[in-house]
């Protein structure tokens, strides 16, 4: 093993880049858990000395007496009891810089600005990595956000939801699958870009941005977001973050490494698939509000043998359409 590292120096890069990763989630996932809800009581008791040292009070009566409209105006903004204050605040602001950092992004692929030539310099490493057995694991990786699989786990995903009766989440699903398709299908369209030349897997379509990479934040983000809610333990909302993270930055890196697209074909797919996550999430929490939705409904032993039968349909279809339609592309 350590010789072929040797011998083929992308590869040896690749395997330090994914345990750089690991280590990472690994540590950090740690410290979320042990030290996370410490630190949010603790900022709320800065954020509450903060207040009294400046006097927020006091500026906010004189700003309610002498500008109402505008006073209510930031106070709704601001409200931390309800989803249409500061959390919708937050979520607006987010998907906001995400679509300025995407139209950068077009920028550069546009006017071939650095990241271009850095496509072409990470595309031509991938290359060296034709023959290396790790293809086949990426292959199987990157079948989890192919258009067969990805309709399997929404049909899977909507079931389990009509089966608790919480039917309501299914408007966020497609909300994040549909659009975020639709967008990057449109995306493709308008910029036409070629796919690159040694690319192991044939697509018919264009390049940017990644799919794949779309569909992975849009749609394994918003199952992770509705395990999340569903969930009351901080501990295991935390591991489903950080196993999403690893799962999005492995299929990512799976369509790198197959040269299916380029570095910033990736970024502009996570950039999109990130921003109709957030309308999604902003959607179900709305419903949430109007009591739509019920995150505190107790399951069964048989709903819970659905959540993992599922689970398991879904790597066993990704098997057969890998075995099938991936690997003989390989030939």
């Amino acid at each position: 093993m350590i010789t072929v590292l040797q011998t083929q120096p992308p590869l040896f890069l690749l395997s330090i880049l994914l345990l750089v990763v690991i280590v990472v989630l690994w540590a950090l996932q740690y410290v979320v858990i042990r030290y996370g809800k410490r630190a949010f009581m603790l900022a709320r008791r800065y954020w509450c000395k903060f207040e009294q040292y400046f006097g927020v009070d006091r500026r906010l009566t004189h700003l309610k007496n002498s500008q109402p409209k505008l006073y209510q105006f930031f106070w709704q903004r601001l409200h931390v009891e309800h989803f249409h204050g500061l959390s919708l605040t937050i979520l607006f602001l987010l998907m906001v810089y995400i679509a300025a950092v995407f139209v950068g992004l077009v920028e550069d692929v546009v006017t071939s600005d650095a990241i271009v030539a850095l496509d072409l310099l990470v595309s031509q490493q991938m290359s060296l990595l034709n023959e290396a057995g790790v293809i086949h694991f990426f292959i199987l990786i990157t079948s989890l956000a192919s258009t067969p699989i990805t309709i399997l786990v929404v049909l899977l995903t909507a079931i389990i939801c009509w089966v608790v009766r919480q039917h309501y989440i299914i408007i966020g699903l497609l909300i994040a699958v549909i659009g975020s398709t639709v967008f990057t299908f449109l995306s493709k369209m308008i910029f036409e870009r070629a796919r690159p030349i040694d690319i192991l897997l044939y697509e018919s379509t264009y390049s940017f941005p990644s799919g794949h990479a779309t569909v992975t934040i849009a749609l394994y983000g918003f199952l992770a977001y509705i395990a999340i809610r569903f969930s009351q333990h901080f501990a295991t909302q935390v591991r489903i973050v950080m196993a999403t993270i690893l799962l999005t930055v492995l299929i990512g890196l799976s369509r790198i490494l197959l040269n299916e697209h380029y570095l910033s074909d990736v970024l502009g797919g996570y950039l999109v698939g990130s921003l109709w996550l957030l309308v999604a999430i902003s959607v179900t929490e709305w419903l949430t509000t109007k009591d739509k939705i019920n995150w505190q409904i107790p399951w069964s032993n048989k709903q819970a043998y659905l959540v993992g039968f599922s689970i398991i349909s879904v790597l066993i279809g990704t098997l057969i359409y890998a075995g099938i339609y991936q690997f003989p592309l390989l030939a």
